[in-house]
């Protein structure tokens, strides 16, 4: 998943996949028999490890957790864009698999976005009145922010902070006006 996150999609080779991977071409091609085929089993591994890396953050307060968690999707979607971007272009089959295994993959990417959120409405320190709206919100944006708005990615603060502190015309936590 380097090579996709480091080249464009069309730039990654089998052979420089095999290469990278320590294995010999056949033995690559033995259990991914298409480039299409590799990537999205690399997704679906990628989008498992993130949820699992959300559900592993160690902070308590609910603040840091959600900068945090937000930093990682942010940065792992963002690195994966422009090749997600690629394989929906492909045919209809390649398609289709990769968007149910982003599907699968982002169910269990909201289910550990919505334990941030519960774990600080539970200790006082989130009012979020719908926990599935807002995580939808949350990947939403971040979905948007790397893959839709043709402009690079905002930083990971500057999202939590939207996500925290909404659109009240109250003063940014470091006490300027907004």
């Amino acid at each position: 998943m380097a090579l996709f996150s480091g080249l464009p999609y069309a730039a990654v080779h089998m052979d420089a996949v095999a290469a990278a991977a320590g294995v010999a071409k056949p033995t690559l091609y033995r259990y991914f028999p298409t480039k299409e085929a590799l990537f999205i089993a690399g997704l679906a591994w990628t989008l498992a490890e993130l949820r699992d890396a959300v559900g592993a953050i160690p902070e308590r307060d609910a603040a840091a957790r959600l900068r945090r968690a937000v930093g990682l999707v942010l940065e792992r979607i963002g690195a994966l864009s422009p090749a997600l971007t690629a394989i929906e272009g492909r045919g209809a089959e390649f398609g289709e698999r990769s968007r149910r295994v982003l599907r699968e993959g982002f169910d269990g990417l909201r289910g550990a976005l919505a334990e941030v959120l519960r774990a600080g409405i539970a200790s006082g320190e989130l009012a979020v009145p719908d926990v599935d709206l807002a995580v939808l919100m949350i990947l939403g944006g971040i979905r948007m922010a790397v893959h839709g708005t043709g402009r690079r990615a905002p930083a990971s603060s500057a999202v939590a902070d939207f996500f925290l502190h909404g659109l009240s015309a109250a003063a940014h936590p470091d006490g300027a006006p907004r």
